[in-house]
């Protein structure tokens, strides 16, 4: 067909006088089949992880508050809510003290009593800067001393036993109160709920989130707490407590924050991280891999790195055993078919 061609132009040529003939002799380069690229570029950075991410909250049922005295409610501290060695309310002009011990108070408690709730008495007792003895399940003359104390304080008169009826348990320090039933001028009875303590914020957790190897700062609503490295919750009551009492968390409906709330998650400290092609790493196995620098002193060598991040077609990788700055290069594409990531 090529010969046919050729003696057609070169009839065409003899008509009119004169013709340039030209036929390549091989394939042009451009259209010769493109080499397969073996080596991409590398670049040290600094990297924070900042990323945009959703917290489910995890709230805790609400809790009835049982009184134990029996009688006409004379008055109600209640309102701005309950704090353990302050008084809560008044049955018959004497002042029921609300207290956050570790174990409830059960029953009258006087000089020489043992047991796991007078031991939560005395350290309750000391944590309030009241005599006691911490630490001891024995309630002995200086847990009597710091009670009458501590009943003084309230405006009740005391022998220094202790009356079931002055008290009503608070499963925290501060707590506050809903549906309070003991206010001034009803009628309680001992052993009855005279309110509910609403579910707390005992949770905070990264929806579809995964776990890293650094702590993480989390920040919701202007607040900063830990996120700690291999966790994909925060369980700190502080930070909690901080995020529970903020305005704008109790603005959002139930049905929302079940639904999940926006968040911000960044490294707690900036890292090094060397920038590789996504291709440049591979025996991945969850957050390790290998990559092969490319420079006279490496050879062929695959170098363990661990990934911290990445972004589209990039992996940033850290590498224990090697200075990232040193490594201006990577091995990509079939080479790396044959090696192993150990």
């Amino acid at each position: 067909m090529t010969w046919t061609l050729l003696a057609v132009v070169t009839a065409a040529c003899i008509a009119v006088g004169s013709c340039a003939l030209w036929l390549p002799d091989r394939t042009p380069t451009l259209l010769s089949s493109a080499g397969e690229k073996a080596v991409a570029p590398a670049s040290v950075q600094e990297y924070a992880g900042t990323q945009q991410v959703t917290v489910v909250p995890t709230i805790s049922s609400d809790r009835d508050l049982s009184g134990n005295a029996s009688g006409m409610v004379t008055a109600d501290w209640s309102g701005n809510g309950l704090t353990s060695g302050k008084g809560a309310y008044q049955v018959n002009d004497r002042t029921v003290v609300a207290l956050n011990t570790a174990t409830p108070l059960y029953r009258d408690l006087k000089t020489g009593d043992t047991g796991g709730d007078v031991l939560a008495l005395n350290n309750e007792l000391s944590l309030l800067g009241y005599n006691s003895v911490p630490g001891s399940d024995a309630y002995r003359w200086a847990t009597s001393d710091g009670w009458k104390q501590l009943m003084a304080d309230n405006g009740n008169t005391s022998d220094g036993s202790l009356s079931l009826a002055d008290t009503l348990w608070i499963p925290a320090h501060e707590v506050a109160v809903d549906e309070w039933s003991a206010t001034a001028g009803s009628m309680v009875t001992g052993g009855a709920a005279i309110g509910k303590i609403p579910g707390s914020l005992t949770k905070l957790t990264i929806k579809n989130g995964t776990a890293s190897a650094q702590d993480r700062s989390l920040t919701i609503f202007g607040i900063t707490g830990t996120l700690p490295a291999h966790a994909t919750e925060i369980t700190d009551a502080g930070f909690l407590q901080q995020v529970e009492a903020n305005d704008s968390y109790q603005s959002v409906d139930v049905e929302s924050k079940k639904a999940g709330l926006d968040a911000t998650l960044a490294l707690s400290e900036r890292m090094r991280v060397l920038r590789v092609s996504a291709g440049a790493v591979f025996g991945i196995n969850g957050s390790t891999g290998c990559i092969v620098p490319k420079s006279n002193n490496h050879g062929n060598t695959p170098v363990k790195v661990s990934i911290v991040g990445g972004e589209l077609g990039v992996s940033l990788v850290q590498a224990n055993s090697e200075d990232i700055a040193s490594i201006s290069n990577v091995e990509i594409g079939s080479g790396l078919d044959n090696l192993t990531c150990e």
